[in-house]
C-alpha cells in the first residue's frame, strides 16, 4: 500500500493514455483505493484534502467549497470533475454537485488529480485542474461487497456492489443511500441522496469491446452559487453512455439529464426595503455529447487526437426565455516525441530518457466563440529514479449558463412594479490562465523515501465577477421613493479588466520505514498579486499542510492518522444580505483538523469482514468556516457541524 508516488505507478489523465507517472507532462497526484479507505473519506471532497494546495471547506451537507491553488473558494467552478471521462458539470451552474453523484466511494478505484491547466486535452473548465475519478470495472469473476456507516451529524450510509462475468459479458451493479443531518429539522441544511449505477462490458472480439453504462440519483439538499444559496427540491439525474473500443480507438455517445425544483434564497434589499425575490424554478437540463479518441505510433512519435461535440438544452420556467440551448465543439492533437531515441538514431550515442509532449486544442461554443489551448512539456530522467519536468500550459473557463443567460421573472415583494432581473452578460469572454511549471520527483533508500516537488507561476486574466455599480443603475421614482431599477444596467456579470499573477509550490514526501508502515507529509504554498499594481492580494502567503501515518498489524488491524492545517486568508464576497449592498471581505481563520481511523478484520469466512471507528476533528475545533463565508451575521450552523464527529463502520467483501 503506497501513497501518492510509486516507482511503477501509471496514470492516464495527463495524456489520455496509460504512462508511467515519472513521464507525466503535468503535475499529477494519485489517490488509490487503499489511500481513500485509510483516510476514512466518504465523499470526493474529503478524499481531495490529501492533495497539495487544495482548499476543501464543508459548507452544507450537499455543498463543499472545492478549490485548487487558491482559485474559487466559494464557487468551485474552476476545476473539471470527470467520472470515467464523463463530465459531471451541471452546465446551468458551471460546477458539479460534489456530494450528489451516481456512484458511492466504494465504486472508486482511484482518483487522478491534474494540478494545473488541462484545457489542451479537456477543453472548457479544466482551468486550474482536473479531477478524474476512475471507478471499479467488472472483473474476471464474481464479486460482491457492502458497506454500512452511521454516526454523528445524522450520518447514515448504506451501499452495495456486485459484479459477475458470463462468457463475453461482464456486469457490475452498485446502489446506495446517503443521508446526512436529517435529525435537526433544518431541511435546507440536510442531504438525502439515493443513487445507483449499472456498468456492462461486451467482448465483441479480440481488443474490441462495447461498454454500456447508466446511472441515476435522486435527492434533496442545498448548495451555493455567486448570488446566494439554492435548495435542490426532489431533484433527479439520469445518464446513459455507450462506448465502442477497438485497440487505440474509442467512440462514445452520452445523454445526461438533470431535473429539479430549485428554490433560490436570493432577496434584493435596498436600505431595509425588500424589493423582490427570485422565484422558485423548475429546471430541466439535458446534455447530448459525442466524442472520438485515437492514438497512433509513428516512428518516434505517439500521436493522440480526438474530437467532441456537446449540445446542452435548458428549460427553466423562471426565466423570460424558458427554453435555450448551447453548442460546443472541440478538436485536439497531442504529440509525444521520444527525444532520446531521436538523439540515438541521429548521433549514435546513448541518451537518458527524454520526452517532449506538445499539444493544441481548438474549442468553439455558442456563448463565447472560440479559444485555442496550447501546452508543451519536456520530461527527462538524467539519473535513474530522478526525473525533471519543464512545462507551459494555457487553459480557459467558459462562462456558466447563469452568467451568460440569467434573465429572471421576479417575484415582486414590494408592489413597486418590479418584474424582471437581468444579471447575465451575453458579451462575457472566457477566463484564461497561462502557467509555467517546473517539477521534480525522485526516490531514495531503495524506494522507501519518495519526494515530489512542483513549482508553478500562473497568469490569470479576464476573471468573471458579479459586478454592482450603483452609478450605472437608473432609479425608479415610485410614490416619492427612489429605488434602483434592478432590471436595468449596473447589475451584471463582467470580466475583470486587470489580471493577477500568482505562484504555487507543492511538496509531497512519503517514507515507508517498514513493510507495514508508512509516513507522509504534504505541503502547499501559494501567493497571488495583481499584475497592474504589483501588490499582493489576500495578505500573507497561504500554507496548506497535511501529515499522516498508517500502521498495520499481523493480527489484522490497521490504524491511520491524518492532520490538516490551512493558513488564514481573506475572501471577498457579495453581501450576505443583498446583492445591492457593498461587497465584504472576511478573513477565514487558521484551520486545524485531526482525523483517525482504526479497523479490524473479523474472522468470518468466506466473507472478508472489516469493522471499525472513524473520528473526525478530534481537536473539536469550532471555527466559523461556514458562517463566516456565507452569512457572517447568521446562525453558526457550520461551526456546529464541524465539531468532533465519530462514525462506526462495517464493510464486507466476497
Amino acid at each position: 500500500m503506497e501513497l501518492f508516488f510509486a516507482p511503477a505507478e501509471t496514470v492516464t489523465s495527463a495524456t489520455r493514455h496509460s504512462q508511467p507517472l515519472e513521464h507525466s507532462p503535468s503535475a499529477v497526484t494519485v489517490l488509490t483505493r487503499e489511500d481513500i479507505q485509510a483516510s476514512g473519506a466518504r465523499s470526493l471532497p474529503e478524499a481531495l484534502r490529501l492533495v497539495p494546495n487544495m482548499d476543501i471547506q464543508f459548507m452544507r451537507p450537499m455543498w463543499y467549497a472545492v478549490g485548487i491553488r487558491g482559485r474559487s473558494t466559494a464557487n468551485p467552478d474552476a476545476m473539471l470533475l470527470l467520472i470515467d471521462g464523463r463530465d459531471a458539470t451541471v452546465e446551468f451552474l458551471g460546477q458539479p454537485l460534489w456530494t450528489a453523484q451516481h456512484i458511492s466511494m466504494d465504486d472508486v478505484e482511484r482518483i487522478e488529480i491534474i494540478r494545473g491547466p488541462g484545457s489542451a486535452l479537456y477543453g472548457a473548465n479544466a482551468f486550474t485542474g482536473v479531477v478524474q475519478v476512475i471507478t471499479r470495472k467488472p472483473g474476471a469473476g464474481h464479486h460482491a461487497l457492502f458497506s454500512l456507516r452511521s454516526g454523528e451529524r445524522g450520518k447514515e450510509e448504506v451501499s452495495a456492489r456486485a459484479g459477475t462475468r458470463l462468457g463475453p459479458v461482464a456486469l457490475a451493479f452498485s446502489a446506495g443511500v446517503d443521508r446526512e443531518d436529517r435529525w435537526t429539522g433544518r431541511d435546507l441544511d440536510a442531504r438525502d441522496v439515493l443513487h445507483g449505477r449499472l456498468d456492462g462490458e461486451i467482448l465483441l472480439a479480440d481488443a474490441t469491446t462495447l461498454c454500456l453504462e447508466t446511472g441515476v440519483f435522486a435527492g434533496t439538499g442545498s448548495f451555493y452559487f455567486d448570488l446566494g444559496e439554492v435548495s435542490l427540491k426532489d431533484g433527479y439525474s439520469a445518464y446513459g453512455r455507450v462506448t465502442f473500443k477497438h485497440e487505440d480507438l474509442q467512440v462514445g455517445v452520452l445523454y445526461d439529464k438533470l431535473n429539479s425544483g430549485m428554490d433560490f434564497d436570493v432577496k434584493l434589499y435596498y436600505q431595509g426595503l425588500n424589493l423582490a425575490e427570485m422565484p422558485f424554478a423548475n429546471v430541466d437540463t439535458n446534455k447530448l455529447a459525442f466524442n472520438v479518441l485515437h492514438s497512433l505510433d509513428v516512428l518516434f512519435n505517439r500521436l493522440t487526437y480526438g474530437a467532441e461535440y456537446i449540445y446542452n438544452f435548458y428549460d427553466i420556467d423562471a426565466l423570460y426565455e424558458p427554453q435555450s440551448d448551447e453548442h460546443r465543439a472541440g478538436v485536439f492533437l497531442q504529440d509525444e516525441v521520444q527525444l532520446d531515441e531521436v538523439i540515438e538514431k541521429l548521433w549514435n550515442v546513448d541518451a537518458p530518457p527524454l520526452i517532449l509532449t506538445a499539444g493544441l486544442r481548438f474549442d468553439w461554443n455558442s456563448e463565447t466563440d472560440w479559444e485555442l489551448s496550447p501546452r508543451a512539456a519536456v520530461v527527462g530522467t538524467p539519473v535513474e529514479n530522478h526525473s525533471f519536468r519543464f512545462g507551459y500550459a494555457h487553459a480557459f473557463l467558459k462562462p456558466a449558463f447563469l452568467e451568460s443567460a440569467l434573465d429572471i421573472r421576479l417575484k415582486d415583494t414590494s408592489n413597486l412594479g418590479f418584474d424582471r432581473l437581468t444579471l447575465a452578460n451575453p458579451d462575457l469572454e472566457n477566463q484564461t490562465i497561462d502557467s509555467l511549471e517546473i517539477g521534480y520527483q525522485g526516490t531514495f533508500l531503495d524506494d522507501r523515501l519518495q519526494i515530489r516537488c512542483d513549482l508553478a507561476y500562473n497568469f490569470y486574466r479576464k476573471a468573471i465577477l458579479f459586478l454592482y455599480d450603483p452609478t450605472q443603475m437608473p432609479m425608479k421614482d415610485i410614490g416619492g421613493i427612489q429605488v434602483p431599477d434592478i432590471g436595468g444596467p449596473g447589475l451584471e456579470y463582467g470580466n475583470e479588466p486587470d489580471g493577477y499573477d500568482g505562484h504555487d509550490l507543492d511538496l509531497q514526501i512519503t517514507l515507508r520505514p517498514t513493510e507495514r508502515s508508512r509516513l507522509f507529509f504534504i505541503a502547499g504554498y501559494r501567493q497571488v498579486f495583481h499584475s497592474k499594481t504589483g501588490r499582493f492580494s489576500g495578505g500573507d502567503p497561504v500554507w496548506h499542510l497535511v501529515a499522516g501515518a498508517d500502521l498495520s498489524g499481523r493480527a489484522g488491524w490497521t490504524a491511520s492518522v491524518r492532520a490538516f492545517y490551512t493558513d488564514p486568508y481573506d475572501v471577498k464576497l457579495n453581501s450576505p444580505i443583498s446583492m445591492l449592498e457593498p461587497n465584504t471581505t472576511i478573513r477565514l481563520p487558521a484551520r486545524w483538523f485531526l482525523n483517525a481511523r482504526v479497523a479490524f478484520q473479523l474472522p468470518v469466512r468466506p466473507l472478508g469482514l472489516t469493522a471499525g471507528v472513524e473520528a473526525f476533528n478530534l481537536l473539536n475545533m469550532r471555527f466559523r468556516e461556514h458562517g463566516g463565508l456565507v452569512m457572517p451575521d447568521g446562525p453558526d450552523f457550520g461551526a456546529e457541524r464541524l465539531g468532533r464527529r465519530v462514525i462506526l463502520f462495517m464493510r464486507g467483501e466476497i
